[in-house]
């Protein structure tokens, strides 16, 4: 499983889990502008994996073109992936990760139950949350992907702050669970 960071578009405000879940401005279920940070709390799951336990923090460090289109650079949270990575916000809620000369549809703009897409070799599939709650606080309007393996693996995004837990525990047992304990967003 990819654990990603980003996914959204501009937004406005700061959030850092006021229990709304809302700072106003766009809504975005993933916003995305330079200078944009989201802080987690990484804690092992089973034996770990490569992304450490701590406290790590993902920000959007630039905006410039990448394979013909607006884009942002954003860091990882993971210790184990290191760079910046490609992200584009193509319109409304889709999220976009650059990879291999190619857009691969990461949080795909169709929010409805059940809804599955294809991302690298793997599929997700969408699951509404009502409600979610993390160390950033609890948070509504809330969408789960689902990674569609014999595993336990999926991402939280919540409008208006974006990421908010990204899981994965493998066959094995081993794994990491990240879950936003801030963010700030402009």
């Amino acid at each position: 499983m990819m654990s990603t960071g980003p996914d959204g578009g501009p937004g406005s405000g700061s959030n850092t889990g006021s229990g709304s879940g809302s700072t106003g401005g766009s809504h975005d279920l993933y916003p995305l502008a330079a200078g944009d940070t989201w802080t987690f709390d990484v804690t092992a799951v089973g034996a770990g994996s490569v992304c450490a336990p701590g406290t790590y923090m993902q920000s959007v460090v630039s905006a410039n073109p990448v394979g013909g289109r607006d884009a942002f650079q954003m860091t990882n949270f993971c210790t184990g992936v290191s760079g910046t990575y490609d992200y584009s916000k193509p319109g409304g809620d889709e999220i976009d990760f650059y990879y291999s000369d190619s857009w691969l549809v990461l949080v795909d703009p169709t929010l409805m139950d059940g809804h599955s897409w294809t991302y690298f070799n793997t599929s997700y599939t969408w699951k509404r949350e009502t409600s979610v709650t993390v160390p950033a606080g609890t948070y509504t309007d809330c969408w789960t992907a689902q990674q569609n393996v014999s595993y336990t693996a999926y991402l939280t995004y919540c409008r208006d702050v974006g990421l908010v837990r990204s899981y994965s525990s493998d066959l094995t047992g081993a794994g990491w669970d990240a879950q936003l304990a801030s963010s700030q967003l402009h």
